[in-house]
C-alpha cells in the first residue's frame, strides 16, 4: 500500500512526506533491566534538521504492551515521573531522552531483554509516517 501511495504521489507530482517529517534520531538505546524487573527505560536524542516545526505526539513499540514517554522532575525533594506531552522541535532544535530526565518507559516485553538484543520503537509525529527506530539493549549508555 505504501508503494502505491508513493507511486501515485510521484505520478501526480506530489512529494511524499518522509517519516516524521525528516526527524533524525541518534543514540537510541534501551537499558537492560534487572532479571526480575517488569519495566525498562529507553533513551534517544532527536534532532530537527528541517526548516519547519516537528511535533512528536506519541511513542509505541510492537515489542512491548505498554509504552509511555515520561518526564522526570524533582518536586519537593522527591523524584516524580509524569507523562510527557507533545515534544515540539523548532527548526534546528534538539530533544534528549536521557537517564535521570525524560525517557521512554516500557512494560510487558514480548521477548527477553538480553544485552545485544535489538527492539523497535516507533515515533508518531503530527505529520509524516511513523519513524521506526532500532533500540539496542545495553547495560550502559553508549559512548
Amino acid at each position: 500500500m505504501k508503494r502505491i501511495v508513493i507511486a501515485w504521489s510521484f505520478l501526480l507530482g506530489v512529494e511524499a512526506t518522509p517519516a516524521c517529517d525528516g526527524l533524525v534520531i541518534e543514540r537510541a538505546w534501551l537499558r537492560q533491566p534487572p532479571p526480575a524487573s517488569e519495566v525498562a527505560a529507553a533513551y534517544f536524542e532527536a534532532r530537527n534538521p528541517s526548516d519547519h516545526e516537528i511535533v512528536i505526539q506519541r511513542v509505541a513499540s510492537p515489542d512491548f504492551s505498554g509504552v509511555m514517554l515520561h518526564a522526570t522532575r524533582m518536586v519537593e525533594g522527591r523524584v516524580e515521573m509524569r507523562p510527557q506531552g507533545d515534544i515540539v522541535l523548532a527548526p534546528g532544535a534538539r530533544f534528549s531522552a536521557v537517564p535521570g530526565g525524560s525517557h521512554v518507559m516500557l512494560s510487558g516485553a514480548h521477548q527477553r531483554l538480553d544485552a545485544n538484543a535489538s527492539l523497535r520503537l516507533e515515533l508518531h509525529c503530527a505529520s509524516g509516517t511513523p519513524l521506526a527506530v532500532a533500540l539496542p539493549v545495553r547495560r550502559d549508555a553508549p559512548p
